[in-house]
């Protein structure tokens, strides 16, 4: 079997120390790495690009995608071998209720008789799918594309909530997809709402991947590097 862990990283900085806890974490489980740094279409924003996975790197049997802010811990499982079945397994998204309830109501035109509850809202920050996959991913970025003066006038100018995420949310569920809600220590997001940040309580939670996002993007590489200091030695 061959697997595949990725980050998109258009248009930012990559950060060299998730890059290399990455790197250590797939070394580590026998899979390979990927950085997607390139548009396919540059009309398309670049959240939408980690569904191009699979037009780029076709000869996987499985694939992950993580956010490029986000940090593996030496300690985690090998993520293909826990989470094994046919379907897609994704976590919960835990972070700004507002931000997530009104995202669901912006894009509920686009999916007339669609529900999605926003206590199964999911992250698309964590996705683990696999090649049967291909089609559902196809579809959903054809409809993009279909769409895509409305969903980016939604995303940079009108709503400026959502992205990619909601209408991702609501286009698993009108296909019937099938797909598994994790628990967040998959992925432990929004560490400063959480009040676990500043005290440096995340690195003792156990947790297996952490995510920096919900932070000043112009402090990020500073507080990713300081993090890294702290426990590089682990890697």
């Amino acid at each position: 079997m061959k697997n595949l862990i990725y980050i998109v990283a258009i248009n930012m900085d990559v950060k060299e120390t998730c890059v290399k806890a990455w790197e250590s974490h797939c070394k580590k489980h026998n899979c390979d790495f990927r950085v997607i740094t390139d548009q396919l279409n540059p009309a398309m924003a670049p959240h939408w690009e980690r569904y191009t996975v699979m037009e780029r790197y076709p000869d996987y049997d499985n694939y992950l995608y993580v956010d490029a802010d986000a940090i593996v811990h030496w300690d985690a499982p090998n993520f293909f071998e826990e989470l094994n079945g046919n379907h897609i397994y994704a976590v919960k998204d835990i972070g700004s209720l507002e931000w997530t309830y009104n995202g669901i109501l912006g894009y509920q035109d686009l999916f007339p008789g669609v529900t999605v509850n926003w206590w199964e809202y999911i992250t698309t920050g964590f996705l683990k799918f696999n090649k049967s996959h291909r089609q559902l991913f196809k579809d959903f970025v054809d409809f993009y594309k279909d769409n895509i003066e409305e969903i980016n006038d939604r995303q940079y100018k009108t709503l400026r909530k959502g992205f990619d995420q909601t209408p991702f949310n609501y286009f698993v569920r009108q296909q019937n997809c099938k797909f598994e809600i994790l628990p967040e220590v998959y992925s432990l997001g929004h560490l400063i709402k959480k009040d676990i940040f500043h005290n440096g309580m995340f690195i003792n939670l156990p947790a297996y991947i952490w995510q920096f996002n919900g932070m000043p993007k112009e402090q990020l590489p500073s507080i990713v590097n300081q993090v890294w200091e702290h426990v590089k030695e682990q890697y």
